[in-house]
């Protein structure tokens, strides 16, 4: 637990450190050993803390497991589909963490005059897409929807669909996928 945590939310409030020894049932002296990371507070003691705290003992847990970075050079990317399209993967693909992922993000360029697959998509999952440059034309079961630049699209599990891309030049899109399904 990361007492600047506590003194940083107790200042927020405009709370003294006796104030908040008052409201909790702790005495000064405990709750300035929490802020400077003497001691760690039990359970319970976090629990009275949060509760005046109006806040979740969620807050004060060091978790470095809750923030996944991934910087643009480290981006795995795959080759899928029977044109070889690069799928670039926005979140770890081969992780001890890819386990905490409730989706899956990926961007990926569609070709001019190309389909995204020649066969309708169907997977698992609901995905969400936006068009991040370009003109898109995406089949969804017997309808056609044109989404240019900026749109987006979602589309339920088990929805057949698939993209092409009708105009001259490459057209990139965002992909989220929920839960993950590759």
């Amino acid at each position: 637990m990361d007492g600047n945590k506590v003194r940083s939310l107790r200042k927020k409030k405009s709370m003294t450190i006796d104030d908040l020894s008052l409201k909790s049932g702790f005495t000064a002296s405990y709750i300035s050993q929490v802020e400077r990371n003497l001691i760690e507070p039990s359970l319970s003691a976090l629990s009275k803390i949060c509760k005046v705290l109006e806040i979740s003992p969620y807050y004060f847990i060091d978790n470095d497991d809750n923030v996944i970075i991934t910087r643009k050079e480290d981006r795995q990317k795959l080759l899928m589909g029977e044109n070889d399209k690069e799928i670039v993967y926005l979140l770890p693909i081969n992780s001890e963490k890819k386990s905490k992922f409730k989706f899956d993000a990926y961007e990926t360029k569609i070709e001019p005059g190309k389909w995204d697959s020649t066969n309708f998509i169907i997977i698992d999952s609901d995905k969400f897409v936006i068009i991040k440059k370009g003109t898109l034309l995406v089949k969804v079961n017997d309808d056609n929807e044109i989404l240019q630049e900026g749109d987006s699209i979602y589309i339920c599990s088990n929805t057949p669909h698939n993209i092409y891309n009708p105009t001259e030049e490459i057209s990139e899109i965002l992909c989220i996928i929920s839960p993950q399904a590759y």
